[in-house]
């Protein structure tokens, strides 16, 4: 397997986990989107859904660009 397949293949893995740990039911009442996307490639690999209360009233940061950049 070449390097590019197997960094591909874990990626992918590891996507499909990470969607399988939060993802609810569509019928949830009302919904987030979450999308798991690599950021080499910028291809999306997992997507799910969540549930949330309407009684959430600010956005806020879940993570600080700082500790993790993005590549250039």
């Amino acid at each position: 397997m070449s390097a590019d397949l197997e960094r591909l293949s874990a990626a992918q893995a590891k996507a499909d986990e990470v969607i399988a740990a939060v993802a609810e039911p569509i019928d949830s009442g009302r919904l987030l989107r979450v999308a798991v996307t690599d950021v080499e490639t910028g291809q999306r690999l997992a997507t799910g859904f969540v549930g949330y209360e309407r009684m959430m009233r600010r956005l806020h940061a879940v993570n600080d660009r700082s500790e993790h950049p993005l590549p250039k």
